[in-house]
């Protein structure tokens, strides 16, 4: 496979090349093109490839230890760490690409569902992020009375649900959309507005706030505005 000169960029690099370098640079023992390969051939994308490496794996026979997959996954850790800073300096809502990228990255190495809190002060920046439950390929399970007493613990007025899915489109049974909105009516009565609710896979999103994020942007901008404006001075004694 055609590798980067020293210096050179790596945009133009096929996936496949990419994913070699990467490879041997967490396991120096392997033939990392022949993995990458037969990594590509076996899942059917880049994005699954990932995943089935940072598990170990990988087809039969190839080296591959615990501390491989763990450089491995330190990659895809480094990723979403610099995204990171950009939902943490601006409201969540303004930078929703970032949140579906960060999102993304997040769940890259994880071959089962899982959620991930988000949690939001009130002008919707992020004060901290946990992997809330890990499940299985299938399900994963939800608690409302567990993820907002967690919110409350948090002092958080806002909060953001990602619920991961391993494959390449993200399942959205009925029993997670009652999940959902059982969530906002105890956020309601809390005071923990649920911001986002995302159900992703690899390659697509969909969201299950029935109102559009468009909508949800400009409802939030509005609301700070008018907060910025309104003054003691103004009111009308």
């Amino acid at each position: 496979m055609r590798t980067p000169r020293v210096g050179g960029s790596l945009e133009g690099m096929p996936d496949e090349a990419l994913l070699s370098s990467l490879l041997a640079m967490a396991a120096p023992d392997a033939d990392g093109d022949l993995l990458a390969l037969r990594l590509l051939a076996g899942h059917g994308s880049l994005e699954t490839a990932i995943a089935a490496a940072s598990a170990g794996k990988l087809p039969g026979g190839m080296p591959w230890d615990d501390h491989a997959a763990l450089r491995f996954r330190a990659v895809i850790e480094l990723a979403a760490r610099l995204v990171r800073p950009t939902l943490e300096q601006r409201p969540l809502l303004s930078s929703h690409e970032d949140l579906v990228t960060y999102a993304r990255l997040r769940a890259a190495c994880s071959a089962v569902q899982t959620l991930r809190l988000l949690f939001l002060d009130r002008q919707r920046h992020l004060i901290a992020d946990e992997l809330h439950r890990t499940g299985s390929v299938g399900d994963v399970a939800l608690y409302v009375r567990e993820i907002m007493g967690r919110a409350l613990t948090m002092d958080a007025s806002g909060l953001v649900i990602v619920h991961s899915c391993p494959g390449d489109e993200p399942a959205n049974p009925a029993s997670v959309r009652v999940s959902c909105a059982d969530i906002q009516k105890a956020g309601s009565l809390l005071g923990v507005e649920l911001v986002e609710y995302l159900l992703i896979g690899r390659r697509s999103y969909v969201t299950l706030l029935g109102e559009p994020v468009v909508k949800r942007l400009a409802r939030l901008v509005a609301a700070e505005r008018d907060g910025a404006t309104a003054s003691p001075e103004g009111a009308v004694g």
